[in-house]
């Protein structure tokens, strides 16, 4: 699936180089879409044009919250799409990430114009200027009247599909996979798919006692119990809001984790551990201690992972995380 031809030849005979996909082109944006702010910044995205022919469609995706690489036009199933469909695949970086920064910071100041709105109209910007004038996009000639499929998975999975719904003129079609659309507060169906599994593992009754004990002791207000507790589960460094966060984060993961026929992540990380040979509080501190040590995180490193309000006030740009924050508090409620 890699993008390895060096020039394509049109219907009326001519021959135009095509450029690596790993080279990055700039489209410029206003701040805000919508009025409040009308300054310009530069939107990085990647175009592979190997496979494209005269009418063929636009695959238009994104990594959401990943930072752009060729990758995206290059090692996805897109890849497949663009070449039975002698299409042409452009990936667009996500506003807020990467390289394609609308504001100095991320401040709350700056993040204010990370909406879900621009969001998409970023993306729709894009497909209206193929639309006008193809050249000012592509690095080849492309039809104007060439088709736009938008794709993407989870975040852009989610993406895609609101493109496609708020945006049906512009975007013929949609590919949305494992796209997360319905938001809740209480996100409870995980938790009973994971205890469906845990239950044909034969571990859910130690696992839930083990919560629940722990839960007890993290409420209780004992403060050398809580110590303890944490140096049993490895994390004596955080403070005990943290460490439940730190818990809960580590478990999610196993929980959330592909099981497979030769590797099931949830008997090898959890339920191994719950073999009757000690208490249930102190298998599931040993469990998390393993995912600890694994992971080979040092006291340091949980601190830097688990500790909330560790650079609150840190607005330089390339943390990931709190862009992806800020957008679960202000867009999803979570």
């Amino acid at each position: 699936m890699f993008a390895t031809l060096a020039s394509c030849l049109f219907s009326d005979n001519s021959i135009v180089a095509i450029p690596p996909s790993s080279t990055s082109y700039w489209f410029s944006q206003p701040v805000d879409h919508f009025g409040l702010n009308s300054n310009t910044w530069s939107q990085q995205y990647v175009v592979n044009a190997t496979f494209y022919k005269p009418g063929g469609p636009i695959f238009m995706v994104t990594p959401g919250e990943a930072p752009l690489s060729s990758h995206y036009t290059d090692r996805t199933h897109f890849t497949d799409l663009a070449q039975k469909t002698n299409g042409l695949l452009v990936a667009v970086e996500h506003r807020f990430y990467g390289k394609s920064n609308p504001m100095p910071d991320f401040s709350g100041a700056s993040l204010k114009y990370h909406t879900v709105e621009n969001v998409l109209e970023d993306f729709a910007a894009i497909i209206r200027a193929a639309r006008r004038n193809p050249s000012t996009v592509f690095p080849i000639p492309v039809s104007a009247n060439s088709k736009a499929v938008f794709g993407g998975g989870s975040y852009g999975g989610a993406l895609a599909a609101w493109m496609r719904a708020m945006y049906p003129k512009l975007v013929t079609g949609a590919w949305s996979s494992s796209a997360v659309l319905q938001y809740r507060l209480q996100n409870y169906h995980l938790d009973q798919s994971w205890g469906k599994h845990l239950r044909a593992l034969g571990c859910a009754k130690a696992v839930a006692k083990a919560v629940k004990d722990l839960d007890a002791i993290l409420l209780s207000g004992n403060t050398t119990a809580v110590r303890n507790i944490q140096v049993e589960f490895g994390a004596p460094a955080l403070t005990p809001r943290d460490f439940a966060g730190l818990v809960t984060s580590l478990i999610s993961a196993a929980a959330m984790a592909p099981n497979y026929v030769d590797l099931d992540y949830t008997r090898t990380t959890v339920c191994s551990f719950f073999n009757g040979t000690q208490p249930n509080l102190k298998s599931y501190a040993t469990a998390v201690a393993s995912m600890i040590q694994s992971q080979g995180y040092s006291q340091d490193d949980l601190t830097q992972v688990a500790n909330t309000n560790l650079n609150f006030d840190n607005y330089a740009l390339g943390q990931v995380g709190r862009v992806w924050y800020y957008q679960g508090c202000a867009w999803y409620g979570n």
